[in-house]
């Protein structure tokens, strides 16, 4: 395994632009230039390693720490910042590169590094080209990962992703020297819920270990430079139907501008956008055109084309010379899961001697020099240049060219899977090895198919509470090789795979008892196996972004209950010491509670909830949703008598319908701070971006009383729609309707909830760890929480409110007080209230008659009160 590995608005400047260099190339916009000689040139290799150190672990970390910063504090959303693998290293041997990523999760699609190897010994060769394009077209796509959502911030959707084309600048012009060389990225973004493409683009600088981009760089373009870290700019955003084709350009020319009597050294951005039925071009265009700032004269700025080369490494001393197109997360070095997709994908140069188009001499399925990943992908080939993509186990393959044989043609696995919600994994080679095992989507079918490069492979499949079931085939090109994958219940086996559940059907295999009934809720099995989780379930990218939660249920209706649940630990496998180990991270970790779209769920007795997220991942401030519990576009769900150790975020609710009442109680809870913290967790100990909060609520209608939160930050509740991003009124009720004895009992989800966190005589809201008495009431955290608040926080002094009705003969009647009702045929009603000045109404509603008075006010101050109306 590979080691896991302010904001300044630049005003565009009207320019008389002199050469454009603009053209057409069939249907493709190209930007041509000056032939080059040599398009393609191989080189010897070197008897000499080359050790490519780059810059301090600390060093690295601190960046990434501040880019994201940045992005925090300026209200950039993630999808701005594709990351480049600034925690990577690439290593040179004998003169020849080796890529970064060797095993999932990984930037998945095609990737070329100037290394041919046809006989087993390795090549290195350069392309320098002014033209690169990548295409993918997608007849149909199904991704999910809710640790995503909310990442594009204009549109959300859980089938969110990112699609890359990725090229390096050698020789750019920057002042009066032509030795710069930039990472240059034309991003698409697909929201496929509304059914639209956004174009974005990147520019990095690669000229040194620093990675920074210094203030004055871009002379001039339409997007925003954040110096000193990078420059992006938003394209179109365009509606878009399947299947689609997208072709990506990034073209690379001089333009001389006569008012200002310099050349500038030039790269724009271009798309095409065809409907792949028919092959009909539905839209394109260059959407940025960026120069960079020059103080040299028109007609002495040379070509700075973009280059591929296997003998050497960018300056950085830790990325690569390489051209990619791939598939990954939606930002900010995320990964995202792929659970069905039929796609294929290509990636061509310019030869600047011909003319045309060409396919790299040589290619892996995977790019390298990126942060964003995917799991969930396989790629084969027929013909070298053209990758088919289908869903499978990501497994890091030499394409045509890169090794003998080139892993040409497509194996077909396939066969039966039960129970449907079992994991399943593949390794190359007759045995199964956890470093590199590659997650193969299943979801909710009882059979699978994955389409591979021919070879052998060791499936395993997994599932809590049963045994494993394993595989060992070989398939050559064209073969359909069968696949039986049955596993048999078996509770010696303990809880060594995540619980997870798409739909009603699939509970029954992760539970221990119950039929899905109000009466017989299931219960999710809890018995941890002996070392926790499998260590497969650690799996996290370069920037440890994590691949599985611990629980997690989909669009369940059925009654579940997780009593006492186990925390679901796993331990990070010794490859992903080093990168732990510069953020001061520990080596173990609980994995996330996820409810999706689900109701009827119970999370009860849980003792410790707790788990880190890496600073880098944005967290719920930054609208994604990392918690320890995440309850998400869920209704009538149950999170009580926990205790959450908060490392940063404990719990999250968040509605895609800010005025649909969700109905969730949380209840019972206690949240403190973790005893473990350091700087690289999210939000951290304080020394980024703030101690640890207890409870995130972005919806309406949810009860959320009598818990003790006691974290530094109690609540952050923003009047947002987390899954959208725009403006909502979230009105959250953080108490009971009206003060109640503590020996009041109320039944939810078939628990019985009463007395209090905190001694106290009567339930109302929640005890609140920083709340000072006196200091106004409703309680909002002190502006964190942003609309209503506790209007009875724990403990709790109050007083009994009597409401006697004399010459009641038969009567049914109603008083309101301080806003709640309450209706009886009895001669009195009884009320418990704090302190204060109340209104009330009364009304007949059952009997001849009036009741006097008919309103008035009531006054408690230090003892109970008797209000007395009369019946005529």
């Amino acid at each position: 395994m590979s080691e896991r590995a302010t904001l300044l608005v630049v005003a565009i400047a009207a320019l008389t632009v002199l050469s454009m260099g603009f053209g057409f190339l069939g249907t493709n916009p190209v930007f041509r230039a000056a032939g080059e000689a040599n398009v393609v040139s191989v080189a010897s290799p070197s008897t000499t390693a080359a050790a490519a150190a780059g810059p301090q672990s600390s060093a690295r970390a601190a960046y990434v720490q501040q880019i994201l910063t940045t992005a925090k504090d300026d209200h950039i959303p993630l999808t701005a910042v594709s990351m480049p693998n600034l925690l990577g290293q690439a290593t040179i041997t004998n003169g020849v590169v080796s890529p970064l990523t060797t095993v999932a999760p990984a930037p998945m699609g095609i990737g070329t590094f100037g290394v041919l190897n046809k006989t087993g010994t390795p090549t290195p060769y350069t392309i320098r080209s002014n033209s690169w394009e990548g295409t993918i077209t997608i007849d149909n796509v199904n991704t999910f990962m809710l640790d995503n959502d909310g990442a594009y911030s204009t549109t959300g959707g859980n089938n969110t992703f990112g699609v890359q084309l990725n090229t390096v600048t050698n020789g750019t012009t920057v002042g009066d020297r032509s030795v710069y060389d930039f990472w240059t990225q034309n991003v698409l973004y697909w929201n496929l819920v509304p059914g639209t493409v956004t174009f974005l683009d990147n520019v990095w600088n690669f000229s040194s270990p620093a990675t920074e981009l210094t203030a004055g760089t871009i002379y001039s373009g339409n997007g925003t430079p954040v110096y000193p870290e990078y420059y992006y700019d938003f394209g179109p955003t365009i509606p878009v139907t399947l299947p689609v084709t997208v072709n990506l350009f990034i073209n690379s020319s001089v333009t001389n501008l006569a008012n200002t009597g310099f050349g500038y050294s030039t790269v724009r951005f271009g798309y095409a956008i065809y409907n792949a039925a028919s092959n009909s071009l539905e839209a394109s265009g260059v959407y940025d055109t960026v120069l960079f700032n020059s103080t040299k004269a028109i007609g002495t700025v040379p070509d700075a084309p973009f280059l591929v080369s296997g003998s050497s490494l960018t300056p950085t001393n830790f990325l690569l010379y390489d051209a990619e197109i791939m598939i990954g997360g939606p930002g900010g070095g995320t990964t995202t899961s792929i659970y069905g997709i039929n796609a294929t994908e290509k990636l061509r140069y310019l030869n600047m001697s011909t003319g045309t188009y060409e396919v790299p001499p040589s290619a892996w399925n995977v790019g390298t020099d990126t942060g964003e990943t995917s799991e969930g992908i396989a790629e084969t080939y027929t013909t070298p240049g053209v990758v088919s993509v289908s869903a499978g186990p990501s497994i890091p393959t030499p394409f045509w060219n890169a090794t003998p044989g080139g892993n040409a043609g497509v194996a077909t696995f396939a066969g039966s899977l039960s129970p449907t919600n079992a994991f399943v994994f593949a390794t190359p080679g007759t045995s199964f090895n956890d470093n590199t095992a590659a997650w193969a989507p299943t979801q909710t079918g009882s059979r699978v198919s994955y389409q591979l490069p021919p070879g052998t492979y060791t499936f395993t499949a997994m599932l809590a509470d049963h045994t494993e079931s394993q595989s060992t085939v070989t398939g050559h090109a064209g073969n359909h090789v069968a696949l039986t994958l049955s596993l048999r219940a078996d509770t010696a086996m303990g809880v060594y795979t995540p619980l997870d559940a798409w739909n009603n059907g699939q509970l029954a295999a992760i539970s221990s008892s119950g039929t899905g009934s109000a009466l017989n809720p299931y219960v999710l099995d809890n018995n941890p196996a002996t070392g926790g989780l499998n260590p497969v379930f650690a799996q996290s990218n370069d920037y440890l972004y994590p691949v599985f939660p611990g629980v997690f249920l989909a669009s369940t209706t059925a009654h579940t209950n997780l009593i006492n649940p186990d925390l679901l630990g796993v331990t990070y496998p010794t490859s992903y010491d080093s990168a732990l180990a510069r953020f001061a991270l520990p080596t173990t970790n609980n994995l996330q509670f996820e409810l999706y779209q689900t109701s009827n769920v119970s999370i009860w007795g849980a003792k410790g909830i707790t788990g880190w997220f890496f600073f880098e991942d944005y967290g719920p401030t930054g609208l994604l949703p990392f918690a320890n519990v995440v309850v998400w576009a869920s209704s009538h769900d149950l999170v009580g008598d926990n205790t959450f150790v908060s490392q940063g975020s404990s719990l999250l609710l968040a509605g895609i319908n800010g005025s649909a009442p969700t109905g969730n109680v949380v209840w019972g809870n206690t949240f403190e701070n973790s005893t473990h913290l350091s700087a690289g967790m999210y939000p951290g100990n304080g020394v980024q971006v703030g101690p640890p909060i207890g409870i995130f609520a972005f919806e309406s209608g949810d009860l959320i009383y009598n818990n003790n939160v006691s974290t530094t930050i109690p609540a952050y509740s923003a009047d947002v729609n987390f899954f959208y991003g725009f403006g909502q009124l979230n009105l959250e009720n953080w108490n009971l309707s009206m003060v109640e004895p503590a020996f009041a009992l109320q039944l939810f989800n078939g628990f019985v909830l009463g007395g209090t966190i905190v001694p106290s005589a009567y339930q109302g809201g929640n005890f609140w760890g920083n709340y000072v008495v006196g200091s106004g009431l409703p309680y909002d955290d002190y502006g964190f929480i942003q609309s209503g608040g506790d209007a009875f926080p724990l403990p709790i002094t109050a007083y009994i409110v009597t409401f006697v009705l004399s010459g009641h003969g038969a009567a049914t009647w109603s008083v309101t007080l301080d806003g709640v009702t309450q209706t009886t045929a009895l001669p009195f009603l009884v009320f418990y209230e704090v302190p204060g000045t109340y209104t009330y109404t009364d009304a007949l509603l059952h009997g001849g008659g009036t009741i006097t008075p008919s309103s008035g006010t009531v006054t408690v101050t230090s003892s109970n009160v008797a209000v007395t109306l009369t019946h005529t």
